[in-house]
Parts: C-alpha cells; sequence; structure tokens
C-alpha cells in the first residue's frame, strides 16, 4: 500500500519523504482545496518533481476546487505549465477540469478528489469509464461499506488514514460560504464547524467538530483490501508533524504485527499535536461519539494563555511549556482560524531573553499579534524540524528527453525523438580482442553530461559489430553529441501541439455565435430524485425504486451523484436533470454532464452571478432554475437537532431525515 502524504510546501514535502512517505500530495497557488497553504510556484514544483524522480517517490497535484466560467482561460494556462511539469497525477473534483484534461491533456492521470462525493462502486464505475485511474473515496464510507465496495470495482481506490475529519459529506458543505462568504468548495474554507455555536439554552457547543481520525488499528483490515493508497489528511500542518506521522505510518506498515513496532509509533503519535482521536467514520457504532460538543474545536496543545495585551507584544501564562522555534497560534476562546506565528523571541519580566518557558511562568512575546485576554496559545509544530536548507539546496527541475544510438566502427549517430537534427561522427575503431563496447557502456555514458535542464529518460542502442573505444573517447564522443543538441533542445518542439491547443481552447469557449440562454423555470413535478447518498449496501433497494418508478410511467430523473448516471445509463427514453449535490460549475462541466447521459443541468448554488450567466451563455444544454430547499450541510451523523446560531448571529437549524442529518439556513425574523 502507498503511504500518502501532504505537502504544504518544499519543506513538508521533503519530511514527507524523510518519514517515509511513498508519495504527496500539494497543490499551486490556485484551483485547490487548501489555498491557504503556501502551496508550491511551477519552480518549487519542478525541484519537488526532480526530487522525487531521483528518489522513487511521486506527487500528485491537487486542481480539487471549483472553476467558474470565467476562470477557464487561467485554468488552461496552469494545465499548459503542468503538461510540462508532469506531475504522477492530477486530483480533480470540478466535472469541467476532468472534460478539460481528457480532451487537452490526455497524458495527465486523473484521480477523482473525494470532493466528488464517490462512496459507491457506481460512482466508481462513472470514473473508471471516464478514464479517471484512482478514487479517493467519501470519508464517511464504513469499513463494512469499503469492504463491499472493493468487491465490486477493480479500479484503485484510496482512503483517510489519518487526520482532521470534516463533519460534512465531501462537496456537499456551503457552511463557510453562508457564513462568512469564503466557499470550502473553492479553496477557502474558514473552518466554522471547528466554532462553537448557541442553541436554545444560550450555551457555546461545538456541535460540528468531529475528533481527528487515527487510523493505525486499520492497517491490517485496509491491506487485506488491497487499498492503492492511504491517505494522511494536512496541508496546513508544520513538518514535525508531516515527518511524524509519516514516520509513525512507515514503522507500523513495514513491521506488520511486531510489538516493538507498535510501541515505536505509539511513542511518535504521542507527540503529534491534535485533537481527540477515533477511528473516523469507519464504524458506524462510534458515530455517536465522534463529536463531543464539549471538546475544544481547536488544533494542537495549549500552551499557553494570553493576559495582557499591548502595542509591543503580549503576555501570557505558560500551561505546559514554550521553546524558541515553536510554532504557535492564536486562538480565540469560540474557535476560528486563529493566527498562526514561529516563536522567535521569548523575554521574562525583567525583559532578560530565554530559551523556553515553564509551566506557571508569566512571560512575554515580543511582536504585534491579533489577541486578547483569554486567547489561547497553541502550539502546532515543535522546533528541531527544519528542512529549509535543504529545501534551498534542490536542484532544478530537468526535462527528460530520449536518445537513440546506432553505433558501429566506422560511424556514431545520434538523434533526439521531436527534435529536429542528427548528429553524427565518422570513427574507426579497431575489433576488439577482450574488451568489446557494449550498449550498457553506452547506455551509462551518453546518460550524463546532458545540457542544463535536461536529463536522459533513456539511451535506445543500436550497436553493430565487436569493437574496442578507450573510455576517454567515448567522453569525448559523448561532449561532442550533447554539444550538438544543445542549442536544439527549445522546449515548444517538445511541446509544438500546446499554441494549437490554446488555439482550439479559446474558440470553444469563445463560441462566434453564442447560443440563446435557454432555462426551465423548475424542475416537473412528477421526477424521481436519485438519492444524492446511496451506501454501497442500499445500491440494489435504490435500482429497483427506479425501476418501479419508470414502470410506473415516470420519464423524468435528477442525477444528484456520478452515481446516478450509472444507475439510469439503461433507460434510454428518460430525461435526466443533472443537479446539485451533481456541481455544475462550467460549461466543460455541462459537456461532461451531457457525455453521461444529461438532458439539462442546474448551476451550483455557490456560483456567483455573473459566472453563471456565463455559463449559460456557453452551455450546450438548457439551464434549470432548481429552487428546492439547498442544505448548508449534510452529513451522516447523528448531529444535534434544533436551531443553533454563530456568533455573528447567523442562525440555522440541524434536522434529521432517513438517518441522515440536514442543515438548512434560518432566515432572521
Amino acid at each position: 500500500m502507498e503511504l500518502l502524504s501532504p505537502a504544504g510546501n518544499l519543506e513538508t514535502a521533503l519530511a514527507a519523504f524523510d518519514g517515509g512517505a511513498d508519495a504527496v500530495y500539494c497543490g499551486l497557488g490556485r484551483f485547490n482545496a487548501r489555498e491557504r497553504a503556501e502551496n508550491f510556484t511551477p519552480e518549487s514544483l519542478g525541484k519537488l518533481l526532480e526530487y522525487a524522480r531521483s528518489n522513487g517517490k511521486k506527487v500528485y497535484l491537487t486542481l480539487n476546487t471549483l472553476v467558474w466560467e470565467k476562470e477557464l482561460g487561467n485554468l488552461f494556462e496552469e494545465l499548459l505549465a503542468l503538461d510540462k511539469l508532469r506531475p504522477d497525477a492530477l486530483i480533480v473534483q470540478d466535472a469541467g477540469v476532468a472534460a478539460i484534461v481528457r480532451k487537452y491533456f490526455p497524458a495527465l492521470p486523473l484521480h477523482a478528489s473525494t470532493q466528488m462525493g464517490i462512496h459507491n462502486s457506481a460512482g466508481v464505475k462513472v470514473a473508471e469509464n471516464l478514464g479517471f485511474k484512482r478514487v479517493i473515496l467519501e470519508r464517511q464510507v464504513t469499513l463494512n461499506e469499503l469492504r463491499e465496495i472493493v468487491r465490486n470495482t477493480p479500479l484503485e481506490l484510496e482512503v483517510f488514514l489519518h487526520g482532521s475529519l470534516c463533519c460534512s459529506l465531501s462537496g456537499r458543505c456551503l457552511l463557510s460560504h453562508y457564513l462568512y462568504g469564503e466557499s470550502g468548495n473553492r479553496g477557502r474554507c474558514k473552518q466554522p464547524c471547528r466554532r462553537a455555536f448557541s442553541g436554545k439554552n444560550g450555551s457555546a457547543l461545538r456541535i460540528l467538530s468531529p475528533a481527528d481520525l487515527a487510523g493505525n488499528s486499520l492497517l491490517e483490515e485496509l491491506d487485506k483490501l488491497k487499498i492503492a493508497s492511504l491517505k494522511i489528511e494536512g496541508r496546513l500542518r508544520t513538518p514535525d508533524y508531516i515527518w511524524k506521522t509519516a514516520r509513525a505510518y512507515r514503522i507500523l506498515l513495514d513491521n506488520p504485527g511486531d510489538p516493538a513496532a507498535v510501541k515505536e509509533a505509539e511513542n511518535i503519535f504521542r507527540t503529534v499535536p491534535g485533537r481527540k482521536k477515533s477511528t473516523g467514520f469507519y464504524f458506524q457504532s462510534d458515530w455517536k461519539k465522534l463529536v463531543d460538543p464539549a471538546e475544544s474545536g481547536a488544533f494542537g496543545e495549549c500552551a499557553a494563555k494570553v493576559e495582557k495585551v499591548i502595542r509591543a507584544g503580549m503576555t501570557v501564562k505558560i500551561l505546559s511549556s514554550l521553546h524558541l522555534g515553536d510554532r504557535l497560534r492564536v486562538m480565540p476562546p469560540s474557535g476560528g482560524e486563529g493566527e498562526s506565528f514561529t516563536l522567535a523571541t521569548l523575554e521574562n519580566r525583567r525583559k532578560e531573553k530565554l530559551i523556553r518557558g515553564r509551566s506557571g511562568e508569566t512571560l512575554f512575546i515580543p511582536g504585534s499579534f491579533r489577541a486578547a485576554p483569554g486567547h489561547e496559545i497553541r502550539r502546532i509544530g515543535e522546533n528541531g524540524f527544519d528542512f529549509s536548507r535543504r529545501a534551498a539546496a534542490l536542484p532544478g527541475y530537468r526535462r527528460l528527453i530520449g536518445l537513440k544510438l546506432a553505433v558501429s566502427a566506422q560511424c556514431f549517430r545520434a538523434e533526439i525523438p521531436r527534435i529536429s537534427g542528427i548528429w553524427e561522427c565518422r570513427t574507426d575503431f579497431l575489433p576488439a580482442e577482450k574488451h568489446p563496447l557494449e550498449a550498457q557502456n553506452l547506455q551509462d555514458i551518453f546518460s550524463a553530461g546532458t545540457p542544463e535542464g535536461f536529463a536522459v529518460k533513456n539511451v535506445d542502442v543500436s550497436l553493430d559489430g565487436r569493437f574496442f573505444v578507450p573510455a576517454g573517447t567515448l567522453k569525448s564522443l559523448r561532449r561532442s553529441c550533447w554539444e550538438f543538441f544543445a542549442p536544439l533542445l527549445v522546449e515548444k518542439d517538445f511541446f509544438a501541439d500546446h499554441p494549437e491547443k490554446m488555439e482550439n481552447f479559446y474558440a470553444e469557449t469563445h463560441p462566434q455565435n453564442s447560443a440563446e440562454i435557454r432555462s426551465i423555470s423548475t424542475l416537473p413535478e412528477n421526477i424521481f430524485i436519485v438519492p444524492p447518498f446511496v451506501p454501497e449496501t442500499e445500491l440494489i433497494k435504490v435500482s429497483n425504486d427506479i425501476s418501479n418508478a419508470y414502470t410506473s410511467g415516470c420519464r423524468d430523473f435528477a442525477a444528484t451523484g456520478w452515481h446516478a448516471f450509472e444507475m439510469l445509463k439503461k433507460y434510454h427514453d428518460i430525461t435526466i436533470h443533472a443537479v446539485y449535490p451533481f456541481h455544475i460549475s462550467n460549461s466543460f462541466a455541462v459537456k461532461l454532464a451531457a457525455e453521461l447521459g444529461a438532458d439539462t443541468v442546474a448551476v451550483t448554488p455557490e456560483c456567483e452571478e455573473s459566472s453563471a450567466e456565463l455559463l449559460k451563455q456557453n452551455s450546450p444544454l438548457p439551464v434549470i432554475k432548481d429552487k428546492a430547499p439547498v442544505p448548508l450541510l449534510v452529513s451522516r451523523l447523528p448531529l444535534a437537532k434544533g436551531v443553533w446560531r454563530s456568533i455573528e448571529n447567523r442562525a440555522f437549524k440541524i434536522e434529521e431525515r432517513d438517518g441522515i442529518s440536514y442543515l438548512y439556513g434560518v432566515k432572521s425574523p
């Protein structure tokens, strides 16, 4: 099984690999679900890819947010850059992004993000048919359901193993956008689930904050199921967190059933900051205990509390300990994002500089902080895990090229695929008595000495005859070869199709004769809505419900998720309406929905008005205005029912139907 770690920057990527991760997932500055992370630039991503390639590791790039119509040009430019860098896979949520990659960049493998909400074998089948190489399953799939899914699909599956959990089903939380105008589906979640909400009795409770996942007890079962990849959550985490979690799981994976390894891993886990640990959603019997409203939703150990704040800094009371270099976060008691900083200076009352603070001491931290008395100082990372120097020293990305060598005693000849020009050197070597030139010698010699920015992927050798070539002469021939090709290795020759792709894409997104905006006011009244969440164990039942509806004369069906298209595909005289929570965020998402069988679509609820109008202009299908109330959050957990208010006095209510909790906004009186 692959051990997959998060990487918010080069330092944490190196920490993950040093800890024992086989692969990392990371994002660029835009179009990824952790825009608050430092993230990568194309240059730093290139360095990471070069390091990973040289060390037998993999790098997956996240493009796992919804993309609006007006952003498609920027997305395409990013894909052009990624086509040159070639990460091992792209992790995507948006159906439109998947459609663009499939059409214009088929060499980039696709992984279905957990944000796609795929949770049964029907959804996995749709992804497989679309060419996805792997599906990252919905986090709220139980272990029993996972066993059934594995039995019913050959596709690679990835599951979450460790880290923070979302209360909501993936891709179905609109609460951050509702409360703060920042969408989790757009990578800007303000984590309202970690905050306290007040109920009828006025008490502030964290009713939406689940415990963290720690899946170390599940490794044997996941191995039996042949899960392809085990994922650690945490692209906002520090290098010490990343190294420790990777190291602990590496020990367990490499030493199954070894009590000494279990003890060593447990000792590491004890030093990892986090919330209360659980087995997440894997066991339905534990769901009632997964959210403890009395627990703090904050991450990390509460190391100190703020007593006083002045312009020059803040006075704090140490609760455990502080050490220079610790990564800290100032948190209000009600929860929230807080402000993170690295502890660089620590002073006592006499303004003497200290290296560490001990429990019970009252000390001063200089600086400017958004803090107030009573705020918590939480340690989210320890000192001693500095990978910055190694990250800064990493070499740049080298493009892989192939070299074809045709060699005889009379002539050395070389060419590079897609590069014009052939190097040729006339020679006159004598027959070999003892040490004839071998293909392996040529491969070893000509793989080195490449021009800057390039590396040889493979040397294809055609060797004619048995003759001897001195080692020094071979190196001289290699130097002549690469000096010849150096000025010819121009990037455009490797991606000569990019200008044409850009031209075709631009024409597709800017049609000369924009289609008339075709809208249907509402969904038909007599419509069967395929449930958005269909556990694997209920697929047959829901399929029978669909069949009964069809037999009864129903011809309108709402596809609310990827699985619905698989369940409806055998009915050829029906109308399929693709509606939320199947996200339609751009015209390419419409095209993919049409490919799957949709006849009409509804725009995803968070889409801003200007982008929605532009989408409608470019949509090849009629666009529905779905007037059904949209839940702000949906969970399989038994959440606390009733009306709740945020600290900003925004109200919402929680209802439960058929074992699913729904959270709806409440209008102010």
